[in-house]
């Protein structure tokens, strides 16, 4: 009986991994991603405390799986309401809402940790005078592609 409860326990890493596959398919989750990457490579030219990455990588955390939490209700939601219907209307609204109002405070929280003059000027110039201009370039078009021409299925 061990045995099998311990095969239940990885098979659900393989389930939330089928999950995750599932919310990379929507456009917004794979918006969210690119932005995440682009934070996280700007923040290691910025250069954050412990605490701060902590607070960044929280956000981040937070803000997917927000999406994913939407993803999951906008799928239930067309399983249960396959046609119009005013309350499904309004649970997809209101999931997509709390993604909304998480994604301002993850603004809020860049701005917090981003948002010291000095410091963001000198980490734009050392970013536009070097290499990793390039670098930033190659993140953002990826992310662009990534975002908007990776193939999606319902």
């Amino acid at each position: 009986m061990k045995n099998s409860d311990g095969r239940l326990f990885l098979k659900s890493f393989l389930y939330a991994g089928r999950g995750i596959a599932c919310c990379i398919r929507q456009r917004n989750m794979r918006f969210h991603l690119s932005a995440a990457v682009l934070t996280t490579a700007f923040s290691l030219a910025y250069g954050l405390t412990a605490a701060e990455y902590g607070l960044l990588f929280l956000t981040i955390g937070v803000i997917l799986a927000l999406e994913a939490v939407n993803t999951a209700l906008e799928a239930l939601t067309d399983l249960v309401s396959p046609d119009y219907h005013p309350l499904a209307g309004a649970v997809k609204d209101i999931a997509a809402g709390a993604v909304l109002l998480g994604a301002v405070a993850a603004v809020a929280v860049g701005f917090a940790l981003f948002f010291h003059f000095p410091k963001l000027t000198d980490t734009l110039l050392l970013i536009l005078t070097s290499w990793r201009l390039a670098v930033f370039l190659a993140l953002i078009f990826a992310g662009y592609l990534f975002t908007f021409h990776y193939p999606e299925k319902k």
